[in-house]
């Protein structure tokens, strides 16, 4: 691998799921920005691409992956070839996720795997297949994207909720378990940010108002501003801080 470019992050090697739109988008950028060699992986090849190529435009360094999150033996495959293209995974941004709005006795058997599948197992699948790399080195950090639902109740979001509380969980432990084995392993948890489901919700006006009324900022987050956090989150000026879920929400949590 070529020598990464100056920054906190130069000469590490950041995979980051779900990187095609959204937080993962933003995160990625963030990483290459910082100098961190990026594996951008998703479901969706062009969009992925995209980033790739812009991250690039930027002077910084990326490769695409297609990546099926919900599949350990794809998760397994994936996680091999990013390590045989770029290096050992030095930095897990653990990003993809789905939800939807549905009342708790209308979800499907289907539905609710889906969901915890991809917001939860698939998280431990990616935190298990790069930590034996992690382990040998003695350095790495994992960043799990939860979200403020997961420590509230919201009606028609029970699964995803649910699984985004899992996501809490499953950072204490991972972290409590690998912390002498020099991994941080911490969760970035948005409130209301401007992605593709609250920008669709604010459309209306009437849920626009409710929803700033929650939040005391008065208005919600910019994808971009988990950027600084997640660098943060993945360099040596985090050493100290592990096990932890860190709201990026605007206030909302605090004020409940």
């Amino acid at each position: 691998m070529a020598e990464a470019a100056g920054g906190p992050l130069a000469g590490r090697v950041a995979l980051v799921t779900g990187a095609s739109r959204g937080l993962g988008r933003a995160i990625a950028l963030a990483l290459g920005e910082a100098g961190a060699t990026v594996a951008c992986a998703a479901r969706s090849g062009d969009q992925v691409e995209a980033v790739t190529a812009e991250i690039r435009a930027r002077g910084g360094r990326a490769r695409a992956f297609r990546l099926d999150v919900t599949r350990a033996d794809d998760v397994r495959a994936q996680t091999a070839a990013v390590a045989g293209a770029l290096g050992a995974v030095d930095v897990l941004v653990n990003n993809a996720g789905i939800t939807i709005q549905r009342k708790t006795l209308e979800v499907s058997d289907a539905e609710w795997d889906t969901i915890l599948a991809t917001n939860l197992t698939a998280m431990f699948l990616c935190a298990r297949a790069v930590a034996p790399a992690m382990i040998a080195r003695g350095w790495g950090r994992i960043i799990n994207v939860g979200s403020m639902w997961g420590k509230s109740g919201v009606p028609r979001y029970t699964a995803y909720c649910v699984s985004k509380a899992g996501v809490d969980a499953l950072t204490r432990c991972l972290a409590v378990e690998w912390a002498r084995h020099g991994i941080r392993v911490n969760c970035l948890a948005p409130g209301y940010m401007n992605t593709d489901f609250p920008r669709e919700a604010m459309a209306d006006e009437r849920t626009r108002a409710l929803i700033l009324s929650k939040v005391p900022l008065r208005r919600i987050g910019e994808p971009e501003e988990a950027g600084p956090l997640a660098v943060y989150l993945a360099s040596p000026a985090s050493d100290f801080l592990t096990g932890q879920t860190i709201y990026l929400d605007g206030g909302q949590t605090a004020s409940w």
